[in-house]
Formats: C-alpha cells, sequence, structure tokens
C-alpha cells in the first residue's frame, strides 16, 4: 500500500511514495537527473531536539548537521548540501550517483529518546552527454564526459581569430612606437655630439 505526494511548495516537483507496510516510516522519492530534491525529516516533530544530522548509509558519511542555534556544520560531503524548510535535506541538481539511503538523526535533549527517519532517493540515469569540442592552434581536442546538462558558453572560430589578430596588431603598433621612440633618441644623441665637436 503506497501513498503518492506531490511537493510543489518550493518549485520542485518531487514524487514521494512512502511505503506503509514498513515499521520505519522510510519515505521513497524518484528524481530526475539535474533536479533539486528536498528530503524531508519524518522524524521532525517539534523542535525539541538538541540536533540534527544527516547521514548517507550507503557509504556511510555524515552530510551535514545543526544544533539549536548554530550554524550548520557540513562534513566532507563530496557535493554541496543544504538544510532546507523543517530540517529536510536539500541536493542541488542531483546525479545518479547521489541515489541511496539517507538518515535524519534528531539527538534528543536529556531525559528524552532520539529520533530517526530514512529516505531512499532514486535519481534517473537519463543524464545527458555532452561532447564539446575545443578548439587550439596546435591540436584539435575532443572531451567526452557523461555529466547532468550544463549550460556551455561557446565561442565562434571568428570571434576568436578576432581577439588573436586585434591583440597581434597592438603588438605590432608598440613595437613599432618603440622604435620610433628609440630612433629619435638615437638621433638626438648623435646631433648632440656633432654640435660638441664644433
Amino acid at each position: 500500500m503506497h501513498k503518492r505526494y506531490h511537493y510543489a511548495d518550493l518549485g520542485w516537483a518531487v514524487y514521494v511514495m512512502a511505503s506503509l507496510a514498513l515499521s520505519d516510516s522510510l519515505l521513497i522519492i524518484q528524481a530526475e537527473c539535474n533536479e533539486d530534491v528536498s528530503m524531508k525529516c519524518e522524524a521532525v516533530q517539534d523542535k525539541s531536539y538538541r540536533s540534527v544530522t544527516w547521514y548517507k548509509l550507503n557509504n556511510q558519511t555524515g552530510i551535514i548537521r545543526r544544533s539549536n542555534g548554530e550554524k550548520p556544520y557540513p562534513f566532507r560531503f563530496p557535493r554541496p548540501a543544504r538544510f532546507g524548510p523543517m530540517d529536510s535535506l536539500v541536493l542541488p541538481r542531483v546525479r545518479p550517483e547521489d541515489a541511496g539511503i539517507y538518515q535524519c538523526l534528531l539527538r534528543a535533549n536529556i531525559g528524552q529518546t532520539n529520533r530517526d527517519s530514512k529516505v531512499t532517493l532514486n535519481v534517473s540515469t537519463d543524464c545527458v552527454i555532452h561532447t564539446t569540442v575545443a578548439v587550439t592552434a596546435w591540436q584539435n581536442v575532443t572531451h567526452t564526459t557523461s555529466m547532468c546538462p550544463m549550460q556551455l558558453v561557446e565561442v565562434s572560430v571568428i570571434w576568436t581569430s578576432c581577439g588573436f589578430l586585434i591583440l597581434g596588431l597592438v603588438k605590432i603598433a608598440l613595437c613599432l612606437i618603440s622604435m620610433g621612440v628609440v630612433r629619435n633618441i638615437k638621433r638626438s644623441h648623435s646631433r648632440r655630439k656633432k654640435q660638441q665637436q664644433w
């Protein structure tokens, strides 16, 4: 038995299926590649806890922690992550390698019980493969990367050639000016010598 939720309040289209058959509250999030994902911490019921920490359980990695009244403390997680509303975990531009099981752990105040909840993130593997051709003066290089879509700024060969041409002309002009200055200095120096000889 599954329920389906649609989170549109933050502008992210995320479909969440919660399995009611499990004793633990385990959310399953289906996300598209390059999509911003917000994972809700189901353990948060009120603000009566000392700290909240998010972990990725697949590789036992701490992601980010926040204690009451303090700034968030990021662990050495290999990608950007931040807290969202109600201590949710926000992962921008998810990739297939972000898929896995995430745990939200609440450290309780003294005399209370720690709570946790888990979220399974599934990310579509349909990422775009980009091919970028970089043209240089001595070789053509082709890079193929299997990444999520990125915005690339391409500069045409004409604009690149114009830039190098302008740079070359400026260098020639500076060279000619410096040669003229040196020639004038030599002439004035030779005139002074001739005048001193008379």
